[in-house]
């Protein structure tokens, strides 16, 4: 056995989001590679030579991915910027079976026996939403669950599968409604759509029995897809405004530092350059080149939208234990909508757009 460990950008928020390890041998097709690089896995291929690796909490500090391999492919790609929820994944057959989720315990779904006839891999993502989030862009009168995603898509079972999804909850406020026999607000959705197909979500309270036990609702389906719950006063809307919000919670995310850079031509006039960096140990072009200098340095931060706000002051920094200064100016940037590049033909631009699908049909 060969083990690979290799550094990535990637933010996976504790448990929830992973790190996709495809393989490929000749460039253009790529497969998911099966081999999962636990701790029991690698102890078991590697033996006693595992006492000098990392144990999986340090690598996860240190963002670094492993790949456990016994025959090596002419590529392995780690689709760091485009990771995906966490799925909890097994094999399934006749016999049935039960699969929990990780990042949210409550949710589950139960798989009952004849529900396949043969076996195969499913898998089981939930997605939680920051409360946050919701009241943003929909306000402090709705709630949603997790998005619950059962793998593979638009597979029809031979019998009904249970499944289990925690109530929806507002931001630092628990339960909208008290939920009872009655509950007009309470919605589910659910979008048949497989990646990298836009998710379209449509409201299926009305044909879905839905049973709520210890702040968990559950209910059947003969139909692999996404589910997701939203409360919400106006129920009508509740399928528009799952999708705002879906777009939004969809965004990957990522880690990566802001870089000053600065160059003086003259006693009156400098530059400034500043960069959002993944990272800066290739070859660094402004200083070797073009003679600029690194003035400044974040920490490494999550990143995922595609604005900010500059704030410039008069002096670098206060003391300690000094009142904050005023900005001069505040700056919002915000990239604008991907332009055309004349550098690209029709061809290399289609070739471009096709590995961009396939890379968000692998992480989404």
């Amino acid at each position: 056995p060969v083990l690979l460990e290799v550094p990535h950008f990637a933010s996976l928020r504790g448990r929830e989001r992973e790190v996709v390890i495809l393989r490929s041998d000749n460039g253009e097709s790529w497969y998911e590679h099966p081999t999962q690089a636990t701790e029991d896995a690698v102890t078991e291929a590697l033996g006693a030579s595992i006492e000098e690796l990392d144990n999986e909490e340090d690598l996860s500090k240190k963002r670094i991915k492993r790949i456990l391999t016994t025959d090596l492919p002419q590529y392995f790609a780690l689709v760091t910027r485009v990771t995906r929820v966490k799925q909890e994944s097994t094999v399934i057959g006749m016999e049935g079976g039960v699969l929990s989720s990780n990042v949210v315990p409550q949710v589950q779904a139960v798989l009952p026996e004849g529900t396949l006839t043969r076996p195969i891999p499913v898998g089981l993502q939930a997605q939680p939403i920051a409360p946050e989030l919701v009241a943003k862009l929909l306000g402090n009168r709705v709630a949603v669950s997790p998005i619950v995603t059962i793998e593979p898509r638009r597979r029809k079972f031979h019998k009904p599968i249970t499944l289990t999804i925690p109530v929806p909850r507002a931001a630092q406020k628990g339960m909208i409604n008290q939920y009872g026999g009655d509950r007009p607000t309470l919605r589910l959705l659910f979008s048949l759509a497989a990646d990298p197909n836009p998710a379209v979500w449509e409201d299926v309270t009305e044909s879905k029995p839905m049973t709520l036990v210890d702040d968990c609702v559950s209910f059947t389906t003969t139909v692999s897809a996404r589910f997701w719950l939203i409360d919400c006063q106006n129920v009508s809307e509740a399928s528009q405004m799952a999708s705002i919000l879906y777009q939004e919670a969809v965004t990957v995310p990522y880690m990566a530092k802001f870089v000053v850079f600065a160059k003086r031509d003259s006693p009156e006039e400098g530059k400034l350059r500043i960069f959002c960096m993944t990272d800066d140990k290739d070859d660094k072009t402004l200083e070797k080149q073009e003679k600029f200098f690194e003035v400044a340095r974040s920490r490494d931060i999550e990143e995922q939208e595609a604005s900010a706000r500059i704030a410039f002051m008069k002096e670098p920094k206060v003391q300690r234990g000094e009142a904050p200064q005023t900005p001069i100016c505040n700056l919002n940037i915000r990239l604008p909508d991907m332009s055309e590049s004349g550098e690209l033909n029709s061809d290399k631009a289609a070739e471009f757009r096709k590995r961009h699908d396939f890379l968000r049909g692998q992480g989404l």
